[in-house]
């Protein structure tokens, strides 16, 4: 089998070779969107989306004539590898965070302008209102000599993975460790996603759960000296910051022996799991097919969404061992128009805008301040005052910034449903740690690994099938786009899935 991929891949390869490599310059009043499917807020009716409406303002606002050409993917290497194809084709992508390094690491980006990045510009919707806390979370990590991915890509929408469950059917305490995949008694009742990057990370933090759990149990007991004042804040905030870097250096480990270590693991739970999916998962759950689904936070609001209009009650959770906090954001490949990609950076970042992008995909925006703010209490029926029966939220690590003398703390009635998945408390997010880019060679084998997981065989028929394909589609792929343009995103759907 090995062998036989690898022929096929040294002739896809070769077919590839006879791809002329085109390069599409900037046009001044042209801006070319790359974005995920069903990922920005539209008219079901009319089928305007902001990009749209976007074109629609600019033109007002700046008397200008331009034309917004917006374009869809349904994954990150499908837009990475177009790029790589036809460089310059677009103005602004929105790739996932390990894809945002990639591409940064690969100088595939501009970067931003002065007057972009500074809050004080009265324009600079997107440097104003983004949170500080998505704001140093990209600080954290240099590139090209003291600079930052904040150089380089703004946050759009952002959060965790963990479990969507019925407790109706599976024990809640269970679903606080990724074991409930591995657990026998929850056989045929669980999905995993067929995301080799998703996956693996779960399998990390079950390989090494020990390990986590004994760093978990020491943040707790900081937690327990901060809330009884032996500790201050700085001392709290520095063994905050102190968990979760080991956390992100165990589940973003590499090497052989977890590589073997994790394969095993897998294929324990290929045993036990219902079976991979991508984006089947949410609906799965809301038809009861499965009890358990290894999920993004905003597929988690719309399923739990979807249950209660079907009287079910499910919830999500983050497992204590640790996850995943994922991010999309805006980049401008090079050669792109970087003045028209601001700017629509910048109008979406309106928290007005944030708010409708929001409501109709699902996902939480990476803009803060009073306006996303008062729109969370208002839509989740919250409290900004304490009151019986009600459990206190404190969200001032992600709204820094609303007005002086405004408190970031809400009481909600109700823990664990759609609120707790768009907005998780900072416990959730000390325990989660970014996926890591990983270089060409680490790729070769974690990819490997994963084929030796998934165990997919293709009869030689298939493989030739493929090549030809493969030829025929990029044949068809560039005269489409030199005769018909760009296609519209589908429109209806409330939410996207991330695989």
């Amino acid at each position: 089998m090995k062998k036989l991929l690898s022929a096929f891949l040294t002739i896809a390869l070769s077919v590839m070779l006879f791809v002329p490599t085109f390069a599409y310059a900037a046009e001044d009043n042209v801006l070319r969107i790359y974005n995920w499917e069903d990922y920005i807020a539209a008219d079901d009716e009319t089928g305007e989306n902001l990009a749209d409406e976007f074109q629609t303002w600019y033109n007002e606002t700046y008397n200008a004539n331009i034309t917004v050409e917006y374009s869809t993917f349904g994954t990150n290497e499908i837009m990475y590898n177009e790029l790589k194809i036809a460089p310059g084709s677009y103005d602004l992508v929105c790739p996932s965070d390990y894809m945002i390094q990639k591409m940064i690491n690969e100088n595939m980006v501009e970067e931003f302008s002065a007057e972009f990045l500074d809050a004080s510009n009265e324009t600079s919707y997107y440097s104003k209102y983004v949170s500080s806390y998505i704001k140093n979370l990209f600080g954290k990590y240099e590139v090209n000599g003291g600079k930052s991915w904040n150089n380089y890509a703004a946050a759009y929408m952002w959060g965790t993975m963990g479990y969507v469950f019925n407790p109706a059917n599976v024990s809640s305490s269970d679903m606080k460790s990724w074991g409930a995949i591995w657990n026998i008694m929850y056989d045929n009742q669980s999905t995993l996603k067929d995301s080799v990057r998703d996956t693996f990370f779960i399998g990390l933090a079950f390989v090494y759960r020990d390990e986590l759990n004994t760093l978990a149990a020491d943040y707790q007991n900081a937690v327990l000296q901060y809330n009884n004042g032996i500790i201050d804040e700085a001392q709290f905030n520095a063994k905050a910051k102190q968990y979760n870097d080991a956390i992100s250096v165990i589940l973003n480990r590499t090497d052989d022996e977890t590589l073997a270590k994790v394969e095993a693991a897998l294929n324990a739970a290929k045993q036990n799991i219902f079976g991979f999916e991508v984006d089947s998962g949410k609906n799965d759950m809301i038809t009861g097919k499965i009890n358990i689904n290894l999920a993004w936070s905003g597929d988690a609001v719309f399923a739990m969404d979807q249950a209660d209009e079907n009287g079910v009650e499910l919830y999500y959770t983050v497992p204590d061992e640790g996850s995943n906090i994922w991010f999309d954001g805006w980049v401008m490949p090079k050669g792109a128009n970087t003045k028209l990609a601001e700017a629509f950076i910048n109008y979406i970042s309106m928290p007005e805008k944030a708010c409708e992008n929001m409501d109709y995909i699902g996902y939480t925006s990476a803009i803060a301040g009073d306006a996303v703010f008062d729109r969370m209490v208002e839509y989740y029926e919250l409290s900004t005052e304490e009151g019986e029966g009600l459990t206190a939220v404190d969200l001032g690590y992600f709204f820094t910034d609303l007005t002086e003398g405004r408190s970031a703390v809400v009481y909600t009635d109700t823990v664990g449903r759609q609120f707790s998945a768009q907005y998780p408390d900072k416990d959730t997010v000390n325990r989660c740690a970014i996926m890591s880019y990983f270089p060409d060679d680490v790729n070769e084998k974690v990819n490997l690994m994963w084929e030796n997981v998934k165990g997919t065989q293709f009869p030689v028929w298939v493989i030739f099938v493929i090549i030809g394909a493969i030829a025929i589609g990029v044949a068809v792929y560039f005269i489409v786009k030199s005769n018909k343009g760009r296609r519209r995103p589908k429109k209806g759907y409330k939410v996207i899935s991330k695989g």
